[in-house]
């Protein structure tokens, strides 16, 4: 049992992609007493590396960090199969009287884990088999057309056409007769749960988006799109749910001769601008998090007071 302030069960770090979250992260654990998950939808796929941002082994240093690098790309993921698995790592790392800090952007992982949604169901195989069925009749534009037609909150949500979040959508609107983002919207989440001290970053959308070019640029300087050849060249066609994501899906595009260069490099950013305004107008549904703007100087001492608030160690 972690003996620092023992009401508090985690620490998060969330924000969009791009501001910032890793560096901040590492800074804190520097002392030791934290133990870094990963609450990235993409970052705990195996060799997706300079698309998904994922920390280098010299950043890391001997912080221990869980959630990387653990799934093979073919294999699908959940929102709710992150929490069980987050939930997991934090009893074994309370166990060594340390601190779980959660870093990441995946707004559902992160509301998985901080607000379960205790009375969502499982997944129903025969709704899976029908909705395949569908697919492969109408093609996934008219399965995508029926998640528009009974949820078209949660339709507009997603960080562009995400099959496997449309199928679990619909299944659950099959066997409840409830719109998947009714279940989202019940939750209280202008009230963060006393076990969790939840940090959002922020900061202007200018800045953000000069802070999305960079990354975007620094992706292709390391080698994005040789990445992704090499992911091809091993057998994954595409359509894996880990290649369906900002920065693969264009890179994809590309290699494949569908768009040149200079739209490839174009749609990345546009995509990404996108999925960070999608990222910050949910965090600030989280009305009672703690929110810090990036844009000074003095993010972590701001970050180091507010832990420090906490009884915890900075």
């Amino acid at each position: 049992m972690n003996t620092f302030a023992k009401h508090i069960r985690r620490v998060v770090i969330a924000g969009p992609t791009g501001i910032g979250k890793t560096g901040l992260s590492l800074e804190i654990a520097q002392n030791r007493h934290y133990e870094i998950i990963s609450a990235d939808s993409r970052q705990c796929y195996k060799h997706l590396d300079i698309g998904t941002g994922k920390v280098t082994r010299a950043e890391m240093g001997d912080i221990a960090h869980y959630n990387v690098s653990v799934l093979d790309p073919s294999e699908p993921d959940t929102a709710a199969a992150f929490a069980k698995r987050a939930k997991s790592l934090e009893d074994g790392i309370i166990s060594q009287n340390k601190i779980p800090l959660v870093v990441g952007g995946s707004t559902l992982h992160l509301q998985s884990l901080i607000w379960p949604l205790d009375d969502i169901p499982g997944a129903c195989v025969p709704n899976q088999i029908k909705l395949k069925e569908l697919e492969k009749l109408h093609g996934m534009d008219h399965i995508f057309a029926m998640l528009q037609k009974v949820d078209p909150i949660y339709s507009t949500k997603m960080d562009g056409f995400n099959r496997n979040r449309t199928f679990r959508a619909l299944d659950v609107y099959m066997q409840t007769g409830k719109p998947f983002s009714t279940f989202h919207a019940e939750q209280k989440l202008d009230v963060v749960p006393g076990d969790t001290l939840l940090i959002v970053l922020t900061c202007s959308r200018e800045e953000l988006v000069g802070r999305i070019e960079s990354r975007v640029d620094q992706m292709l300087a390391d080698g994005i799109v040789d990445e992704t050849r090499s992911l091809l060249e091993m057998g994954y066609t595409g359509n894996e749910q880990a290649l369906q994501t900002v920065g693969y899906r264009e890179v994809i595009q590309f290699l494949r001769g569908e768009i040149d260069e200079s739209r490839m490099i174009s749609d990345i950013k546009m995509n990404t601008r996108r999925y960070a305004k999608r990222q910050a107008t949910w965090f600030r549904r989280w009305k009672s998090a703690n929110f810090i703007d990036v844009s000074g100087e003095e993010t972590a001492q701001i970050a180091r007071n507010l832990i420090s608030q906490f009884k915890l160690p900075f």
